[in-house]
């Protein structure tokens, strides 16, 4: 009876350690994702390989725990090959070393027209940032490196 009785007790804590555990874990890893994004924060320069064209994103964190980025390039060829346009994600979430959106939207002044990308910004090394932008089918649309040109 006593053993039956230890059995018992255990099993009840290992039940309610068990959940215990498991969120403890998806914390931390939430928590580290969280963490290693903050580096995103700051403003980022590059060229793209496309065109030529000078790059920049300026990456902030909001309240909810998401990052948001405005960008605008020289020459956005989705915008007729003009400079008219801007580009914003306002839902990054962290994944592991990047940040990642189905909301890339860029905004062609020139035209009135609006384009819904994905983009993935994964972060290289704290001064270093690979953004690839694709069509929300998957097919590439174009990958830039960026440089830190902030304070972290």
């Amino acid at each position: 009876m006593r053993r039956r009785l230890t059995i018992i007790i255990a099993l009840f804590l290992v039940a309610g350690l068990g959940p215990a555990f498991f969120v403890a874990q998806a914390t931390n890893e939430s928590g580290r994702d969280a963490q290693s994004a903050r580096q995103f924060v700051g403003y980022w320069m590059g060229v793209d390989p496309l065109d030529g064209g000078d790059v920049r994103r300026g990456i902030t964190a909001n309240d909810d725990g998401t990052f948001s980025m405005i960008g605008r390039d020289s020459v956005l060829t989705l915008c007729d090959g003009t400079d008219r346009g801007i580009i914003t994600v306002s839902d990054f979430t962290a994944v592991r070393t990047a940040l990642v959106s189905d909301h890339h939207i860029l905004r062609c002044t020139n035209n009135g027209t609006t384009i819904t990308l994905r983009n993935q910004t994964e972060l290289i090394d704290k001064n270093i940032i690979r953004e690839t932008v694709t069509t929300q089918a998957g097919a590439l649309v174009d990958v830039t490196i960026y440089h830190r040109v902030s304070q972290q």
